[in-house]
């Protein structure tokens, strides 16, 4: 597959899975999801959805669990959506770099507290 296509389907790909979690799984524990990015294998048959969770520990749980137990579904709604011969597996990985991000900005402004 061309580069170029690849990258597209990767961003439908995306932008339609972002849709199906936002409306189309009306599971309470879901919370709010973000796709942060999407990795497809290079014959395209999984694709490795990484998404942030807003909320308590708890609620990022529940909402993992919410996701884990969604994903066939949500490959259903994907294959309905997208014209492919063969629709990816889904797999979807917590993505954990916005929190460390928001850790590192607190222990600089605390650092920069400390040296004033």
């Amino acid at each position: 597959m061309k580069e170029r296509r690849f990258q597209r389907l990767i961003e439908t790909v995306r932008a339609e899975v972002e849709d199906i979690l936002r409306t189309g799984i009306a599971d309470p524990r879901l919370g709010f999801i973000t796709i942060t990015r999407v990795k497809l294998s290079p014959d395209a048959t999984h694709a490795f959805i990484f998404y942030s969770t807003l909320g308590t520990d708890d609620e990022r749980r529940q909402s993992q669990e919410a996701v884990e137990s969604a994903k066939g579904y949500a490959r259903r709604l994907l294959a309905e959506r997208m014209s492919l011969r063969t629709v990816p597996e889904l797999h979807f990985i917590h993505d954990t770099s916005i929190e460390e991000g928001e850790e590192v900005l607190r222990i600089m402004r605390n650092l920069g507290r400390n040296d004033g």
